[in-house]
């Protein structure tokens, strides 16, 4: 077990492997198609993600949706299955239907390719083939590439041309048609110049040609597409399509862009595994006809969100991720953090991966910056150091919620100022919410999916309240750091039972007046009556008339305000 008196020697965050360890700490923080340091700790309930079926994975930011999601494409090619990857964000500045086109482009333009690898090159035609004109026979894989190839292509055409464009495009109902690179298309762009050669003869039953928008485009092109993602997913042993960050999309637009890839996917052997936060997501619209997908009828939903209810559990899963980037360069966590600094990490963190990562590491400069000094334990990364780190961290979040939530930023950002004086009063980073307080609930809510709050305990009872059911919430340290209220603060009585019930912890969205506060109050009141009983007597005896009275009135009157 480690000393906590300071040596006089160097600190243990100055070593140069603490050095490297600040470097992957800093990649570990976002997730990349190599997947960062080889630290992936799968988190518990993950695993259901792992089966072919659609999944929701939900998680606030930095909860690990996106490591999930790379993991379960490194499986899928380790498997040689599809592995199609569509990140939203990229396409965030879209409107639609373009940001639908976009990920229906990249969809048939992954399978394209993954299909490619597959299909052998044509052999090279011998002398003799060549002046014989002799042709080996086309396989069916390789019209099926040829097929993908072409749709992909008109979907490129589709994708480039101007939202505002009209759209012509030919169905044909093909007995026998011969298309340079396309046998078997059955909607084909025409007023957009289409690239491949076609022959002058077409064996058809019926040509129509269309005029209309993209979204009509998409919808009359869809039987062709699944017709060609069947075929290609029976060749590749089915697969997943990964949408990753949907809530970037407009909240609008969400299940627009979600029903389509749904029916596109249906009963193909590819499956959906969609990234996103549950708040800001919106999955489903009702209708006629409804668009988007059902959590729990059209998807299952797979919660990233460990919190701090089982702080103990969560601990231990956050610091399993950092031994595993620290042991490579032989550096022990539980030398480098006391462990009041490594609770403290994890209360800053809320139990979210990538902020207890990047407090992990901020934590450490902060130690570095300062050196080792007389205090105890100085040596390692402390308490204090973490404080520092999370204040920083304040002003992104604050960032975070005016882009999540832009209608109501101004109303939620009052609350969180009101919640950090509430707490400076109380001397307790711990506070209850009324459940029948219907609006005030949804606020902290609200907060807690944008990282200010964090869910403690559900449905507690408080003495002297009846049958009345409480929420018990803990407020960001980073905030209370960036306030300067950790001085003097109870992080962790919470974890009492009788502590978290006390009657002066419960909010109702007004701040309570300090002790100093309340004296200073009661002595102006007092003086106040001091001069009604005899002040004003002496001076209305004393002939200095009523102007001098009301004067001293209001003189109380006055300082009386400013106190409260």
């Amino acid at each position: 077990m480690a000393s906590s008196k300071s040596p006089t020697g160097p600190g243990v965050f100055e070593a140069d492997a603490v050095l490297g360890l600040l470097k992957l700490l800093q990649e570990a923080t976002r997730a990349t198609p190599e997947g960062g340091p080889h630290t992936y700790v799968p988190p518990t309930g993950g695993e259901i993600a792992e089966a072919d079926y659609h999944h929701f994975v939900f998680g606030q930011r930095g909860s690990g949706k996106s490591s999930l999601l790379r993991h379960l494409q490194s499986q899928m090619i380790e498997q040689s299955r599809a592995a199609v990857w569509i990140d939203q964000e990229i396409f965030s500045n879209l409107q639609y239907p373009d940001v639908l086109v976009s990920a229906v482009y990249a969809l048939m333009g992954d399978i394209s390719r993954s299909l490619a690898k597959r299909v052998p090159q044509p052999k090279k035609p011998s002398l003799i083939d060549r002046l014989l004109r002799k042709k080996d026979p086309v396989s069916d894989e390789a019209r099926l590439l040829g097929e993908m190839q072409f749709a992909v292509g008109e979907l490129e055409k589709l994708k480039f041309a101007p939202l505002d464009r009209k759209i012509e495009w030919v169905v044909v109902d093909q007995t026998d048609a011969k298309v340079s690179g396309s046998a078997g298309i059955k909607v084909e762009l025409v007023s957009l110049q289409a690239s491949g050669e076609t022959s002058n003869r077409l064996s058809t039953t019926a040509t129509e040609i269309i005029e209309g928008s993209k979204e009509q485009f998409l919808e009359r092109a869809l039987p062709t597409f699944r017709e060609l993602l069947s075929r290609a997913a029976r060749i590749l042993n089915g697969g997943f399509v990964f949408v990753d960050d949907l809530y970037q999309l407009r909240r609008l637009d969400q299940p627009l862009v979600l029903g389509y890839l749904h029916r596109l996917v249906k009963d193909t052997g590819v499956w959906l595994k969609i990234g996103s936060i549950r708040y800001s997501t919106v999955t489903f619209r009702p209708g006629d006809p409804p668009r988007g997908m059902q959590v729990g009828h059209d998807a299952h939903e797979v919660p990233l969100d460990r919190g701090l209810r089982h702080f103990q559990s969560t601990q231990d899963f956050l610091e399993r991720i950092l031994s595993g980037i620290a042991e490579g360069l032989d550096v022990d966590i539980y030398e480098l953090l006391t462990p009041d600094a490594r609770k403290r990490l994890v209360l800053a963190a809320g139990g979210v991966a990538r902020d207890y990562l990047r407090l992990t590491s901020g934590a450490i400069n902060e130690a570095r910056n300062r050196g080792v000094t007389t205090k105890p334990g100085s040596h390692r990364v402390i308490v204090e150091d973490v404080n520092k780190a999370a204040g920083l961290l304040s002003p992104s979040k604050f960032e975070d919620l005016r882009k999540d939530e832009p209608e109501e930023a101004a109303t939620l950002e009052a609350v969180v100022r009101k919640l950090t004086e509430f707490c400076r009063v109380t001397k307790a980073a711990y506070f209850l919410v009324p459940t029948d307080d219907a609006k005030l609930s949804d606020q902290i809510n609200k907060l807690q999916h944008l990282r200010f709050t964090h869910l403690l305990a559900e449905s507690e009872t408080v003495p002297n309240e009846g049958s009345r059911r409480f929420n018990v919430w803990f407020l960001d340290v980073a905030e209370l750091s960036a306030q300067r209220a950790t001085q003097g603060m109870d992080f962790l009585g919470w974890e009492s039972r009788e502590k978290r019930r006390n009657r002066k912890l419960i909010f109702t969205g007004t701040v309570p007046e300090t002790e100093s506060a309340s004296k200073s109050k009661s002595q102006t009141r007092g003086a106040k009556k001091t001069v009604d009983a005899t002040s004003v007597d002496t001076i209305s005896s004393a002939g200095a008339g009523k102007v001098q009275a009301e004067a001293l009135f209001d003189s109380l009157d006055g300082n009386t305000a400013r106190d409260e």
